[in-house]
């Protein structure tokens, strides 16, 4: 069974920020409002390790962003400032739905997605 901390936690934070800095350059901000709560990667600050290709890793986000939907929250993930991947309730997949099997998750930019994926 997955757990649920991502998703409470997401739904839990009402406003506020965090920014992750590598030095003295930015890697990675966090903001949130209201319903609305936005990851922007800037760079990544450590390797993440890994097999699965960033398309398999958002049929493993179904969970999350179902949840994420029913309280009524969208999670932004952005790559340096543009809007890549759409989480819940603001989410409208058209071609998405597709690759990852859910009405819950949407790929904005998918060549912004590789980048991520190749920048991670």
């Amino acid at each position: 069974m997955k757990s649920k901390l991502p998703a409470n936690f997401l739904i839990s934070l009402t406003k506020g920020s965090v920014k992750i800095s590598e030095g003295k350059k930015p890697s990675i901000e966090f903001t949130t409002r209201d319903y609305d709560r936005v990851v922007n990667i800037i760079s990544m600050p450590v390797k993440i390790s890994g097999k699965k290709s960033a398309l398999k890793k958002l049929s493993d986000a179904k969970d999350l962003a179902k949840t994420l939907k029913k309280d009524g929250v969208t999670l932004d993930i952005q790559y340096k400032g543009k809007l890549v991947l759409r989480l819940g309730e603001k989410a409208k997949p058209k071609l998405s739905k597709i690759i990852t099997m859910s009405s819950d998750i949407e790929i904005t930019n998918i060549k912004a997605l590789r980048s991520l994926e190749k920048g991670i």
